[in-house]
């Protein structure tokens, strides 16, 4: 009562206390205290139980081993809150219990719900988990609602939060790249586009444009925003990419003198280059440490920061006014990443978002789900059966090595313990190194399968059979223990040059916020998408890449250049040049022949040879593309 008197008496004077605090303190302070209030107003009905838990910001970490572990200490009555021993001395045992037996049955009624405990979960993107866990099921429809609805449109509407949506701009890059090795090798199709595209993502050309559109971008349109103290957030694809994003970043801003930005930089652990070089965060922001990254892009002194994953989700800096996306975004991961720009705060009137590798469609449809009202389609539970029934039945898996593991896994802590769960893992783990890679790359995916699917359908489905704890325990240890997956990867960068490089504006303006019905699921049947690996050479796999990011040139353009190719390749000098030099002292020769070539012919195309003279990077492409082709073809002819 005390405390519902503290919450009326504060949701009276919210102003007073907006007033009072500085605009983000106020927003959290009244939303939490929101929150309570809202549990206090329902918990009348609850009085027959002990504890009322909240879990704010609920996500899918909750609806694992932690959520067990919390039901393990909180939950139960009298009886099944003692130890056997205990019990047995209490009279309401009066046969030796097994303590393996035991302590299975007492994770198993841990995991499923308890009499004594509510959940009050509060989320802005509920996931399928969330909802079956903590949400109500409605008969009549079949499907899990949530408690309560605030909807993120009617957020926006009120102003308490940011529609990230409504300036929305995307850039795309056209590039072109050609082989520059004589044979033309195979490669499996999907592999290899990866590659050309990792190639020509971080490729020093590419970072250099992009660099070069998110430095002068926010100079031109963020810098004055918020009263002149705006951030931006740069999101990069991978580690590497936050990497080369930095480097580029601070080279554009010295050559250009730009002493008001500085940036940081965002990743976990160590970053290793393909030269060996190795990069840390708190080497790269030097002299910020990793602990304080957060605090010191809130201060004056920077005004971008470069992520790669960290910070993605539940940072909260509302000066955060402008995202420059460079990472293809989808489903819950696109709402949450955009949405570090929603937070509100004095003069801060609208949110900026340019994307380079998105298309706006597939934005809006991320967000449609999480836009009105979510509900979550319930989990079939005999996906479980199913899963379980494959793990048994796999070469790997023998039943009768599962007993004496787990005993060791809940033995507790004992010198020799360790050493036992390990012995009692390796023949499973020897067998499974002796099967082909595809087999263990299969094997994998079905633990891992079991491993989430028990995890999170025991909390939804009152289990018996402590066998599938039993197996969930000892294939959550086996796990562990499996070498990581060594995913082929191709170094196509000294196959490939690239010769064409192109970024511009496509669209601008408000996406929109498509709301209605967002229907999830939480597990989906069967394995993942499957495919068979298709061969084809490196010169089909580039005319395809080429087709959808190609320059546009047209056939008088090309057939303009490959008349100078013949002139060259007839040259006596070029010739020479090529049989008897390596390539980068050809180049030389080559360059100055190049321009040459193209100054003495200006009268015929005045558009293409003004292009050629005016734009450098168009003219190092072509020159890159034809003095490999040329010294290739004539070195070959020798």
């Amino acid at each position: 009562e005390h405390a519902r008197g503290v919450v009326e008496r504060i949701d009276k004077n919210s102003k007073q206390l907006a007033d009072a605090l500085a605009g983000e303190q106020a927003r959290i302070v009244i939303t939490t205290l929101q929150k309570f209030g809202f549990v206090l107003d329902h918990i009348e009905n609850l009085q027959s139980r002990r504890y009322a838990v909240i879990v704010d910001e609920a996500h899918s970490s909750q609806t694992g081993e932690a959520a067990k572990e919390l039901r393990l200490v909180l939950g139960g009555d009298e009886e099944t809150e003692l130890t056997a021993a205990e019990a047995e001395d209490a009279g309401f045992i009066t046969e030796a219990i097994d303590p393996v037996e035991e302590a299975l049955a007492k994770a198993v009624g841990a995991r499923s719900s308890q009499s004594n405990l509510s959940f009050f979960a509060f989320t802005a993107t509920p996931k399928a988990r969330t909802l079956e866990l903590f949400g109500t099921f409605n008969a009549a429809t079949g499907r899990h609602e949530p408690f309560h609805l605030y909807s993120m449109r009617q957020a926006i509407e009120e102003g308490f939060i940011m529609d990230v949506l409504a300036n929305y701009t995307t850039y795309q890059t056209f590039w072109r790249i050609e082989k520059k090795v004589l044979d033309d090798p195979d490669y499996e199709q999907r592999k290899a586009k990866r590659a050309i595209a990792r190639f020509v993502s971080l490729h020093p050309y590419q970072l250099a444009q992009k660099a070069e559109i998110v430095i002068e971008h926010f100079r031109t349109h963020t810098a004055s925003k918020i009263g002149g103290r705006a951030k931006a957030m740069v999101v990069t694809s991978s580690r590497l990419h936050a990497v080369r994003y930095k480097q580029a970043i601070d080279k554009y801003l010295d050559e250009h003198h730009y002493t008001e930005l500085a940036a940081l930089v965002a990743f976990s652990g160590k970053v290793i280059d393909d030269e060996g070089a190795t990069y840390t965060e708190s080497g790269m922001n030097r002299p910020i440490p990793e602990s304080r990254t957060a605090e010191a892009f809130g201060s004056d002194d920077y005004q971008v920061l470069i992520v790669a994953e960290k910070f993605q989700t539940g940072f909260d800096q509302p000066l955060l006014h402008t995202m420059y996306v460079d990472k293809v975004l989808s489903g819950l991961n696109a709402v949450q990443t955009l949405s570090r720009l929603n937070r509100t705060m004095d003069l801060k009137d609208d949110t900026f978002v340019l994307d380079f590798r998105n298309e706006t469609e597939d934005i809006e449809k991320a967000f449609a789900p999480w836009c009105e009202r979510t509900e979550a389609v319930p989990t079939d539970a005999n996906l479980l059966w199913d899963t379980h029934r494959s793990f048994m039945a796999s070469e790997v898996i023998h039943e009768d090595e599962i007993g004496a593991c787990v005993a060791e896994l809940l033995a507790g802590k004992r010198v020799d313990n360790h050493a036992k769960v390990y012995a009692s893992l390796d023949p499973a783990l020897a067998r499974f190194q002796g099967i082909d890679r595809e087999d263990q790359d299969d094997f994998r995916e079905l633990i891992g399968r079991y491993v989430s699917i028990y995890g999170f359908i025991a909390q939804i489905v009152s289990f018996t059979d402590a066998t599938l704890e039993r197996d969930y325990i000892y294939a959550r240890a086996l796990e562990a223990r499996l070498p990581r997956s060594e995913v082929e990867g191709i170094d196509i960068g000294s196959e490939v040059k690239l010769t064409h490089l192109r970024t511009e504006q496509i669209t601008e303006g408000a996406l929109d916020l498509l709301g209605g019905l967002g229907e999830v699921k939480a597990i989906y049947s069967g394995k993942g998408p499957q495919y068979v690996p298709d061969k084809e050479n490196l010169s089909t796999i580039i005319e395809v890449l080429n087709e959808r990011f190609g320059m546009n040139l047209n056939e008088q353009d090309q057939l303009l250049f490959d008349q100078f190719e013949e002139t060259w390749a007839t040259d006596p000098e070029v010739i020479a040049q090529a049989k008897n030099n390596e390539y980068e002292n050809f180049r030389l020769v080559f360059d100055r022949m190049f321009l040459g070539t193209v100054v003495s012919r200006m009268d015929g195309n005045d558009a293409i040879y003004k292009r050629v003279l005016d734009d450098d990077e168009f003219q190092t492409a072509l020159m890159d593309l034809y003095a490999g082709r040329l010294y290739q073809r004539l070195r070959k002819a020798s």
